[in-house]
């Protein structure tokens, strides 16, 4: 029914976890799975191998970079939907039945995602605040976030050859459909697991404001498609009183994370694979 590429950079801890869940209640040969190792110094593909009874092909790559991950399982698959997964997202079979049927031949959207529930168990009232205020903000609500896991179908990805070596793939994969042409499933969801601390969300957050900017850079003509501004953020947070006393930590990250993103950007550091560890725990 579907192909799945899941990039996997030293994911050993969860890559089996991830399969687990992706697999648990699929038919034989519903899914078709590739889970590209690109730079890993760790056991990802070896655990990953240990799936290949259910229709999982691992690709190794020596190039830790996600994007060229993308387009070496892209070459692999061959079912539409097209789904990328990153390997840290418990999806179940429900999920991308639910996103095939959104992506049908007669309708009119060409990318979608499950709807994303942020778990925020065990985690500090900074932490907190900061995810108040951003699960009320239209780009969290209107649409598809897409952060993480997302599904093409076959009209949408033919709008694009290979994914482009920027930060922000998510965003990019995103901005390729217009407001009209992108939705999140109205009953599947993922779940988010946010960072530990401020000081990790502040870290995510600056690289996520350079892959913005980058991707403003490089391809302005999708700025159209982006669907929400600083300013209107801004409006709805002054018109709801309730997230007052907690706007002053996301205001705050995301200036710091502004400030950070364009220097970030400047020193070409996104070069490098950056991701929170703090919330990715045990299997």
């Amino acid at each position: 029914m579907a192909s799945v590429v899941i990039p996997a950079y030293n994911e050993g801890r969860i890559i089996e976890r991830c399969l687990s869940h992706l697999l648990a209640d699929a038919e034989p040969g519903e899914l078709e799975v590739i889970v590209v190792c690109n730079g890993c110094r760790d056991d990802t593909a070896a655990r990953a191998r240990r799936f290949a009874d259910r229709g999982v092909t691992v690709l190794e790559t020596d190039i830790p970079s996600k994007s060229n991950a993308l387009n070496l399982g892209d070459a692999q698959a061959t079912r539409f939907p097209r789904v990328y997964l990153d390997a840290d997202i418990r999806l179940g079979i429900s999920a991308i039945r639910e996103m095939a049927a959104m992506l049908g031949e007669d309708s009119q959207l060409v990318v979608v995602s499950p709807r994303p529930v942020v778990d925020l168990a065990d985690r500090s009232w900074g932490v907190r605040a900061y995810y108040r205020v951003w699960t009320e903000l239209p780009y969290f609500k209107e649409g598809m976030i897409g952060s993480g896991v997302y599904a093409f179908s076959r009209r949408g990805r033919a709008r694009f050859g290979t994914f482009p070596d920027i930060i922000a793939d998510d965003e990019y994969a995103r901005r390729v459909a217009a407001p009209t042409e992108r939705a999140n499933t109205p009953g599947a969801t993922f779940t988010i697991t946010p960072p530990k601390n401020l000081r990790s969300i502040i870290n995510v957050n600056t690289r996520v404001r350079a892959g913005m900017y980058e991707l403003e850079a490089r391809f302005p003509e999708l700025s159209t498609n982006k669907g929400t501004d600083a300013g209107r953020t801004l409006r709805v947070i002054a018109s709801r009183p309730d997230l007052w006393p907690f706007a002053p930590v996301y205001l705050g990250v995301m200036l710091v994370a502004k400030v950070r993103g364009h220097r970030k950007l400047r020193r070409r550091e996104h070069a490098l694979w950056n991701r929170d560890e703090t919330a990715r725990g045990a299997p």
